[in-house]
């Protein structure tokens, strides 16, 4: 990563969310959030014009490479955002021409970026091995993340400045969790040695969290990742978030 950047290997844990979501985080413990995200170890990310959060770093999120591109040309990317991050997934914000190409795709919006002076951030979900039509597809049976890590899409997003297994459905196991997140981040460090890698923890997966739950997650992967991606799944349970990471704070 250019000397430049905002974040960098081995001056984590960084704490990655949307700007709205630091805000709720805030309403139920401001102590937690300021340590957390205003001590240049947040990266407050948005769909649009970006809010920030003070002591963060500004990003701003794109589910479609198409999109992206069209906003750089027009001239819509505000000149605080810092970080760019393509979250490309199996929905209907990613167009899926992408979504069956996402190697193809990633390395384009990385390119891209660094020709904008834009830090680049990858989050591609395990689902696009889902995808009918795609280059890669998990056979009958196989679970998503075993295919996913099969697929070598997080090589791929290992060429990003910042990348993101998201691992967030695994949390509730932390065995099964920190092997697909040390898989793919092994296979992101391959591809590039400075990537900063994070991993996906969540309020919400399809299942309740609970501090506990996300603490045991979290303590898994210490050794592994630079940081986290969490996700108040539409700002639901922001007290549970708080007070984990509260407990990840205190633990140094």
């Amino acid at each position: 990563m250019a000397e430049d950047r905002p974040i960098r290997r081995g001056a984590g844990p960084y704490w990655a969310t949307s700007a709205g979501s630091m805000r709720v985080i805030a309403a139920v413990d401001p102590d937690v959030a300021e340590r957390a995200f205003g001590r240049g170890r947040g990266l407050a990310l948005g769909g649009g014009s970006p809010s920030g959060w003070p002591g963060a770093v500004t990003g701003r999120a794109w589910g479609s490479l198409v999109a992206f591109e069209r906003d750089l040309r027009a001239g819509a990317v505000d000149p605080g955002v810092r970080v760019a991050m393509y979250d490309l997934e199996r929905w209907r914000f990613t167009p899926v021409e992408e979504q069956r190409a996402p190697e193809r795709a990633i390395r384009r919006f990385v390119a891209t970026s660094r020709r904008h002076g834009l830090v680049s951030m990858v989050t591609p979900y395990p689902r696009l091995v889902t995808v009918r039509g795609a280059e890669f597809v998990a056979d009958p049976g196989e679970p998503e993340e075993d295919a996913y890590v099969r697929s070598g899409i997080h090589a791929a997003a290992g060429l990003a400045d910042i990348c993101e297994a998201q691992s967030q459905r695994l949390q509730d196991r932390p065995e099964r969790y920190r092997a697909f997140v040390a898989a793919a981040t092994e296979q992101a460090w391959g591809a590039n040695p400075d990537v900063v890698a994070l991993s996906g923890l969540s309020t919400s997966p399809g299942f309740p969290a609970t501090p506990k739950m996300l603490f045991e997650a979290f303590s898994s992967v210490r050794d592994v990742v630079d940081g986290h991606y969490i996700s108040l799944s539409k700002g639901r349970h922001p007290e549970v978030m708080a007070a984990f990471l509260r407990m990840a704070l205190d633990a140094g």
